[in-house]
């Protein structure tokens, strides 16, 4: 079975992934933008993010473009959640064309699904550390899962880029840090004397799992937003208004 995998494309002032789905000929877009001429001009603002990267990609619908709070919450796609409106969630469901869904990264991880089955559809999912204590991934899942004939088996997946294991660090009294050491499972955490290292990809990874996707539908893109600055947004690297912009929408 091939399994899903990536692409970056240098492409001038538009850097991009594409996260690509394992068959040909889908009606899948999913692209990250990325550090560049065009994300560095957009500052975090979806709507000025969109409208540069238009000169590349048509608009195909109005733009979803969530607040995100680091919480649980995935927006419908529908029109009444456009642009200018900015309803607050971490994710964004596609199951029908004519409407974008879009989030925005700087260390936090992107978590995509998508399937052909029973029907095309996407959720797009901002998980960082606190997303993963909360399991949003595994919350989005359920929520997915539960009707109309969608199956985690035949979903594949795809996580990051986001910062990684070396790079994320929190003091152990910390009240979050707490609930993740409770949530965590033992491979995903290092305790230290006075700090925690935490693997969120990793973690993310075991709730996809937990929710009934198979390991070798999943891709855990190895690129660490802290560690390649060159590329990625880093909030914690000094990127404090920068964001890369995750982009996607079924073609008809």
């Amino acid at each position: 079975m091939i399994a899903p995998s990536f692409r970056i494309e240098p492409n001038g002032d538009f850097p991009f992934l594409e996260y690509l789905f394992p068959e040909p000929h889908t009606p899948f877009f999913i692209r990250l933008f990325l550090r560049g001429a065009a994300m560095d001009r957009a500052l975090g603002n979806p709507a000025t993010a969109r409208e540069l990267t238009e000169l590349l990609i048509p608009r195909q619908g109005a733009l979803i473009a969530p607040h995100q709070v680091h919480g649980t919450f995935m927006v419908p796609g529908e029109v009444s959640y456009a642009l200018p409106e900015r309803p607050e969630g971490d994710g964004v469901f596609l199951d029908t064309p004519g409407v974008e869904g879009s989030l925005r990264f700087a260390d936090c991880f992107p978590v995509v699904l998508a399937s052909l089955a029973p029907s095309p559809w996407i959720a797009i999912v901002h998980s960082g550390f606190k997303g993963a204590v909360s399991n949003i991934s595994g919350t989005v899942c359920e929520n997915i899962f539960s009707a109309n004939g969608r199956r985690p088996a035949a979903t594949y997946a795809w996580v990051g880029p986001g910062i990684g294991r070396r790079s994320y660090n929190r003091k152990q009294n910390d009240p979050w840090t707490k609930k993740g050491l409770s949530v965590f499972s033992p491979e995903n955490r290092d305790v230290r004397s006075a700090d925690v290292s935490f693997d969120i990809g990793g973690q993310i990874f075991r709730q996809l799992t937990d929710a009934g996707l198979l390991p070798e539908n999943i891709c855990s893109l190895p690129l660490c937003t802290f560690e390649r600055s060159d590329i990625f947004y880093s909030y914690r690297n000094g990127d404090m208004e920068n964001r890369l912009f995750l982009l996607a929408f079924l073609t008809e």
